[in-house]
């Protein structure tokens, strides 16, 4: 059988208390009226003689008187008994009350002690793996730096740079393509030979072919687009033509060599190099995949003297001019 929860005890005992007060009570006003009406019943009737039976009943009325006022002082004491309970119940009430604030207090800073050891904890693996790692960092630089110590003593050539004071290129211009770590031959200017040549085929008809976009090539791997601009000069009565925008177009992937095969003797890069003056300007057109090839033929180029010029493309942009354009600039 379950134990009730004290304060089902305390409520339904102090509950069962008041019952036995209350029929005590009750009980008492019952016989102070039943004995009233004797007592009156008795004077109504009363001889002027007294005799042996009413006085009987006098001594039992003062008995009865005896016993209602020991009945009211139980009362009394049974009520200060029953008001002590009370104040008793609400003190423990008001204790349960406190104690479950104490128990919630409790278990709320058992918990925040239990998080700050777990993040101590976790802030202490985290050291120690840290630790480990640097451990093992410096044990590696030790080792690099005595194999370091034992190595000969070499020397390496670092080029000089002339100060980049930059001009515009106005006379002959090579142009490189380097893209994909490979460098590739532009021939620009054989392009243009062969866009020359063909508009001259077409004739005077061109007047009606302005803003027309013409191909030619390809020429090394690589084709011309280019937009033909005719303006008639009624004046003299000629037809001016020029190639107002020109895109060039490589008609294969992976076009060129890599730059240990140029600057081997006997490459393309060699042949086409092989003709120019220091007056010829090199320029390299550069995607951003071949910065480190660039580099290494800019380093060949400043070896022979010629000038440099370099075009930085970003991923995927075509290698194109118009007439309203910038020049190279040559450092």
């Amino acid at each position: 059988m379950a134990r009730p929860k004290p304060e089902e005890i305390s409520s339904a005992g102090q509950d069962s208390f008041l019952d036995v007060v209350t029929n005590i009570v009750g009980i008492l006003i019952i016989l102070v009226m039943v004995v009233g009406g004797r007592v009156g019943q008795m004077g109504l009737n009363a001889v002027p003689k007294a005799n042996a039976k009413a006085e009987e009943l006098a001594r039992e009325l003062g008995q009865l008187e005896i016993e209602l006022a020991t009945a009211e002082n139980g009362i009394a004491e049974l009520a200060a008994q029953g008001r002590s309970i009370e104040a008793a119940a609400a003190g423990a009430a008001e204790g349960r009350i406190h104690l479950a604030t104490a128990v919630s207090a409790a278990k709320l800073e058992v918990e925040l002690r239990k998080q700050e050891v777990d993040g101590a904890r976790v802030r202490a693996a985290e050291s120690t793996a840290r630790r480990k790692q640097l451990e093992v960092e410096i044990e590696k630089c030790s080792l690099e730096l005595e194999g370091l110590a034992h190595l000969p003593a070499t020397t390496k050539e670092v080029l000089a740079y002339p100060t980049p004071i930059g001009r515009t290129v106005n006379g002959d211009e090579l142009h490189f393509r380097l893209d994909a770590g490979r460098i590739a031959y532009i021939p620009l200017t054989e392009l243009f030979e062969m866009a020359k040549a063909q508009t001259q085929r077409k004739g005077a008809g061109i007047a009606n072919l302005q803003n027309r976009i013409e191909t030619v090539g390809p020429i090394q791997g690589f084709s011309l687009d280019y937009v033909i601009e005719a303006r008639i000069d009624q004046a003299r009565g000629q037809v001016l033509i020029r190639s107002r925008e020109w895109v060039v177009r490589p008609m294969q992937e992976y076009l060129g060599e890599t730059p240990e095969e140029a600057l081997r003797p006997g490459s393309k890069f060699h042949r086409v190099m092989g003709n120019i003056t220091p007056e010829t300007t090199v320029t390299l057109w550069c995607y951003p995949d071949s910065f480190e090839a660039f580099r290494t033929v800019r380093e060949e180029l400043h070896r022979r003297g010629l000038p440099t010029a370099g075009r930085p493309l970003p991923e995927g942009a075509p290698i194109g001019g118009s007439a309203d354009g910038s020049k190279s600039v040559v450092q």
